[in-house]
């Protein structure tokens, strides 16, 4: 792994995010590439800009990259480090013109980037993402892996992480990718189904799962990787059924766009489960090449 990306927008749920992404990065030996996304004041809606002073994007740009330095101050000072004594990443930064979702976008073209990592914050008792309503356009529109960071969570050793699939084709390579981060953190994964019934030997979703773990078999090697199913009413409460019960550091999912209609009226697994997780959620984009 090269470089992991880490939006900001200089939160506090933005720097516990940027933390944990130092702290992957020793691991993964990786380099760490801040960015900062500007919207210039005469582009924001007239909403904002009542609620905004009115500032040029030099201006702006200047006020960043001074904001940068702090934050890069702050990761790089020794009290804040933990005893792991291995290299320190090398942490640079960027500063650009546009959203978050073209920000992000356009470095993931331009730069070697593997990973990007997102802070969310927690508000009346929902946790909701750190950059609002651009974090959905980011999970909606992306074609890159996203790990969201919950405020509260501190890095700690990933040994275990659960990949919660429904079993579509679609989710091979995500799954392949993530076995490729499993190997660089020696961690072991564990694939689950949610069932909201028994499933019995001779049926239809029973020969589902075999044909899907069958080629998970056949397409991808990984010593440490287990199968389970999880019997639960829906979806959502199964997934909350997982992060309640196991001993888990990360929960990995595929984030398959709905049509837009049940994404206004229902929303998605990954939107609901990342209101109320509370360890780092891995969000995959579909392969829609397998």
């Amino acid at each position: 792994m090269k470089t992991i990306l880490v939006p900001t927008d200089f939160s506090l749920p933005a720097e516990n995010a940027a933390h944990y992404a130092v702290s992957l990065a020793k691991v993964l030996k990786a380099d760490v590439l801040l960015c900062n996304a500007i919207k210039v004041t005469s582009e924001m809606p007239i909403a904002a800009q009542v609620t905004w002073p009115i500032m040029d994007y030099s201006t702006l740009k200047q006020e960043a990259i001074s904001n940068l330095d702090a934050l890069v101050e702050k990761l790089c000072d020794p009290s804040s480090l933990d005893d792991d004594q291995s290299l320190h990443p090398r942490i640079v930064y960027e500063s650009n013109k546009g959203t978050v979702h073209q920000v992000v976008s356009a470095l993931i073209k331009e730069k070697e980037i593997d990973l990007v990592v997102m802070g969310m914050a927690g508000a009346s008792g929902l946790v909701q993402f750190l950059l609002g309503s651009n974090s959905k356009e980011m999970i909606e529109k992306a074609d890159f892996p996203i790990l969201f960071i919950p405020y509260a969570a501190g890095f700690k050793k990933i040994l275990k992480i659960v990949f919660a699939t429904n079993l579509d084709r679609n989710e091979l390579g995500p799954l392949k990718s993530l076995i490729n981060l499993a190997v660089l953190l020696n961690a072991e994964i564990t694939i689950t189904h949610i069932t909201n019934k028994e499933v019995n030997v001779d049926s239809k979703q029973q020969y589902k799962m075999d044909v899907f773990m069958s080629e998970v078999i056949e397409k991808i090697n990984h010593p440490q990787i287990k199968f389970e199913k999880v019997w639960n009413i829906d979806v959502d409460n199964g997934l909350d059924w997982i992060i309640d019960q196991q001993d888990i550091d990360m929960i990995a999912v595929v984030h398959h766009r709905h049509h837009i209609l049940e994404r206004i009226f229902i929303g998605s697994h990954t939107q609901r489960l990342s209101r109320h997780i509370e360890i780092p959620l891995l969000v995959f984009p579909p392969d829609n090449e397998s």
